[in-house]
């Protein structure tokens, strides 16, 4: 079994409402709410759920970008959920992340040079010539030619701006990336190139990626194991087949009935569909919160929040598993 690189335990992260049309001042939005999972080294744990469930505010967490309210975060066994920024630096060598938006997250006034060696010059004294011939290295890598590092972002296409962003990404080799829904703003056709990539390089650089995206097929093809979120809480963990074959929370099941399936010949069969009234992250419904969506809530499921269980390495937190 491979070593655990990162592991939460018990982490929330709530946001403050300012006065105004969200809400009263003093309200919260509960963004993760008592979180605890574990990564292991060399895996990759996808992070799926609607959208607004905490995804990408738990992929921060994790890297530090952002500070949880309460609970711990460690990496490597020690804790940095306490880390000051100066002594967060080292780790966060260690730590990086792929945007979603490829064209959001490149300065249109820098150079592709400057763009992907920015971590080195934040981290690293390099001549001009050790950078150039670095970023050349990591513009092959991830299949752009070394001789466009001249040229600015708006010079290239999506595709080649996330593998841009990526080069980044691995540019001071780094042991865990937090990969955030990276294809969502792609062409299909360009997708399948970059989930290749980004699998080939976490076999070559042995790279440890939280996956996080809301399209359940990428999400089977490129992850180990697979965590399910709603509403800030974790509902259910597992292998990703196992999870796929056979979902064990209500959740799961119905998130796993919304994917679209390529085959004209199921176009008219009947598919499971939500009801029920969608929970506010602010106001949080009492005891299980997905029990006003489910069909199989009982009058426990109101009254008393189920706990994260875990058994033969399969977690799930709710009173009535599916068979």
């Amino acid at each position: 079994m491979n070593d655990i690189l990162v592991k939460v335990e018990n982490i929330k992260k709530y946001f403050a409402l300012d006065s105004g049309v969200m809400g009263d001042k003093g309200e919260v939005v509960h963004a993760v709410d008592d979180v605890s999972l574990e990564i292991k080294e060399n895996e990759t744990l996808a992070l799926v759920g609607e959208s607004g469930c905490g995804k990408s505010t738990l992929g921060r967490l994790l890297i530090r970008l952002l500070d949880p309210s309460s609970g711990h975060i460690y990496y490597k066994g020690e804790d940095i959920s306490q880390y000051s920024n100066r002594k967060m630096r080292k780790t966060r060598k260690e730590m990086q992340i792929i945007f979603q938006d490829p064209f959001a997250s490149l300065n249109p006034r820098m150079r592709i040079i400057d763009i992907i060696a920015e971590p080195l010059t934040t981290h690293i004294r390099m001549s001009q010539k050790e950078k150039k011939q670095r970023v050349s290295e990591l513009m092959k890598l991830v299949g752009l030619r070394s001789e466009y590092m001249m040229r600015y972002p708006h010079m290239f296409s999506g595709g080649q701006r996330q593998r841009i962003g990526i080069a980044r990404a691995i540019a001071l080799n780094p042991k865990f990336i937090v990969c955030d829904e990276p294809v969502s703003a792609l062409d299909v056709s360009i997708q399948s190139q970059v989930i290749n990539l980004l699998q080939d390089l976490q076999e070559q650089k042995d790279l440890t990626y939280l996956f996080i995206s809301h399209d359940l097929n990428i999400v089977s093809h490129i992850s180990d194991r697979v965590c399910v979120m709603f509403l800030g809480k974790v509902m259910e963990i597992g292998d990703t087949h196992e999870v796929y074959e056979h979902p064990l929370h209500p959740y799961t099941k119905f998130l796993l009935a919304a994917s679209p399936v390529p085959d004209p010949h199921l176009r008219n069969q009947k598919k499971l569909v939500l009801k029920g009234e969608i929970p506010s992250p602010i106001h949080v419904p009492s005891g299980c919160r997905f029990h006003t969506r489910c069909p199989f809530a009982r009058e426990i499921c109101k009254e008393k929040e189920p706990p994260l269980v875990t058994r033969e390495g399969r977690s799930i937190s709710c009173h009535f598993p599916l068979e």
